[in-house]
């Protein structure tokens, strides 16, 4: 009996096209396009003191400041719970002592629920 290879290898070729088409769209979805501009507002009128003291009111110690690219990517405040001693970031534009105690938040919720598993 002879099966043949080449029918079987054409079918697997377009599967893997097909495939590689959806994460190939998946990818350019995620891609940040050159041309659009990221505001970094607070970036310009904050220093490290302030932003240390906005991480610590919103109950983060702050670990530092991951500076931008330009185009690409903004400024990101780097600081870790102090429950789990997890470092998390937020967008420099998105920097407030709420948005600090959010994130710190939602971070212990999923190492409590990840614990209790």
């Amino acid at each position: 009996m002879a099966i043949s290879i080449f029918a079987t290898n054409r079918k697997q070729a377009w599967r893997n096209k097909h495939e590689s088409d959806a994460v190939w769209k998946s990818m350019e979805d995620s891609i940040q396009r050159r041309n659009e501009k990221i505001d970094t507002g607070p970036a310009l009128v904050l220093g490290e003191t302030e932003i240390s003291s906005i991480v610590a009111a919103g109950g983060g110690r702050y670990v530092g400041v991951l500076k931008e690219i330009p185009y690409k990517m903004e400024s990101v405040v780097l600081f870790s719970s102090p429950r789990t001693r997890t470092t998390l970031g937020l967008p420099i534009s998105r920097l407030t002592a709420e948005a600090v105690r959010e994130h710190l938040a939602e971070s212990d919720a999923a190492f409590a629920g990840a614990g209790a598993k």
